[in-house]
């Protein structure tokens, strides 16, 4: 199992903050390492959708939860890895998590430590164009 958690604190305007969430096609203006997101139906608990990453591959998802203004979370099956990404919102906070289990942990490792890599960089971009 792997487990991440990074915090940035600032003064947020969560409806900016929420409309770079919600609005996936926004997902790249703040996460540098996606080349495009796309999702079939609307920002719902239960919608699928797809991340294309700058380096190639693709990445599916399904809104595992989402709670408006406040946060969403995403998990992607990939065979015998499951990926759990976490977005929480305060006017004062934005936490990600990622959650990855599976049955090599050598593998769960490094792919967790790839996918986190670039986490908190993306993150103070995001912050920055979230503030009030």
């Amino acid at each position: 199992m792997f487990n991440f958690e990074h915090s940035i604190n600032g003064d947020i305007d969560l409806e900016k903050a929420w409309a770079l969430y919600s609005n996936v096609s926004r997902w790249t203006e703040w996460d540098k390492e996606l080349e495009s997101v796309t999702i079939e139906e609307q920002f719902v608990k239960g919608s699928v959708g797809i991340m294309n990453m700058k380096n190639g591959q693709s990445l599916p998802f399904v809104l595992d939860s989402v709670v408006p203004m406040v946060e969403f979370s995403t998990v992607s099956n990939l065979g015998a890895i499951v990926v759990t990404f976490k977005h929480i919102l305060t006017s004062k906070t934005i936490k990600h998590t990622v959650n990855i289990v599976g049955d090599d942990d050598k593998q769960v490792e490094g792919l967790g430590q790839a996918i986190t890599m670039h986490i908190a960089e993306n993150m103070n971009t995001l912050l920055c164009l979230s503030r009030k």
